[in-house]
């Protein structure tokens, strides 16, 4: 009578086989990962010049002159409900630092926000 079942030698096939596959998936799925949280920080960061571009249009009075520069704290734009406290890093998992600054800049009477990383 016949025995059913595998081989030593084709169990060892098949773990060798998904071994290789392994190895030329790993560093693929590792680099769509990091690109997939550098487009998220990305696109994080868009969101609190955006943020800041609205509180700029909501205080216009505390704006810097021509030619002229002034930074803000992210926490001043959270606390104005410009954005939310639960805005987390993708890099690190953590939360943005409250701290973190924003550059307003006038040139010509034309803001432009930008976050100081």
């Amino acid at each position: 009578m016949k025995e059913k079942g595998f081989t030593l030698a084709e169990l060892l096939g098949v773990i060798t086989i998904l071994a290789i596959l392994a190895l030329i998936a790993i560093p693929t799925i590792d680099k769509h990962l990091k690109e997939g949280n550098k487009e998220l920080y990305d696109s994080q960061i868009k969101a609190i010049e955006s943020s800041a571009q609205m509180w700029g249009t909501d205080h216009v009075s505390e704006l810097p002159d021509t030619n002229e520069s002034k930074t803000i704290p992210l926490s001043k734009i959270q606390q104005d409900g410009y954005i939310g406290w639960d805005l987390k890093n993708p890099k690190t998992g953590e939360p943005f630092d409250s701290n973190l600054q924003i550059k307003i800049t006038n040139m010509n009477n034309k803001y432009k926000y930008e976050v100081m990383k």
